[in-house]
């Protein structure tokens, strides 16, 4: 069972959508039945540092949504075996107003183009690539699926710096940055410090 969340990370719902708990083992198919080719942005919750913010998609009309999302997490791209998939979504946003809209994973590529993309041109449209759905006892969930885990810690907080980030003291902000240095250096030794770039990433 999941709990299913709003398009803000910090807004949540309490209904909980019809899916199975677990995930299936086998691989969603990611050949479609033909049509016109596609190449898909589709943009990450991810440090903006490392440049691997967004993966290219390369499918065609008749690719369901949720063979697009699974061709995603099989790629690695996100993190090593990512077992959650379930509870990944699609949100599609259109870059020059507050529409924005999730995507069903049984709808087709097609589909999407005919139901929302036409509406506006096509450069005006990102696709997000979100934690939509929180398993039923999710911290015990999580720790079997780091890289799901840290996608998740990741949306949050780039959820909270877009939404919140301006409206809090600079006391609390000094902690955040803190903790966030803590975290992300944790392991790391001294002579790790010295190089430039975690350096300049440092600051």
């Amino acid at each position: 069972m999941y709990e299913v969340m709003s398009g803000d990370t910090l807004a949540w719902k309490g209904a909980s959508p019809r899916q199975s708990s677990t995930d299936p083992s086998h691989e969603t198919e990611f050949t479609g039945g033909g049509g016109p080719v596609k190449i898909l942005k589709v943009c990450f919750c991810t440090n903006n540092n490392l440049g691997k913010n967004f993966k290219l998609v390369k499918c065609d009309s008749s690719w369901k949504i949720e063979a697009i999302i699974r061709s995603i997490l099989v790629s690695g791209r996100l993190g090593p075996n990512v077992e959650l998939s379930k509870c990944y979504g699609l949100m599609l946003k259109h870059l020059k107003s507050e529409e924005l809209h999730w995507l069903h994973p049984a709808l087709t590529v097609g589909e999407v183009e005919q139901r929302y993309e036409s509406h506006h041109v096509e450069a005006e449209w990102r696709y997000d690539l979100r934690i939509r759905y929180i398993p039923v006892n999710f911290l015990e969930k999580f720790k079997k699926d780091r890289s799901t885990f840290l996608y998740f810690y990741q949306q949050v907080r780039s959820d909270y710096m877009q939404s919140h980030a301006s409206k809090v003291s600079d006391g609390m902000a000094l902690q955040l940055g803190c903790l966030e240095i803590r975290r992300f250096y944790k392991d790391m030794n001294a002579k790790g410090l010295e190089k430039k770039s975690n350096f300049e990433l440092l600051e």
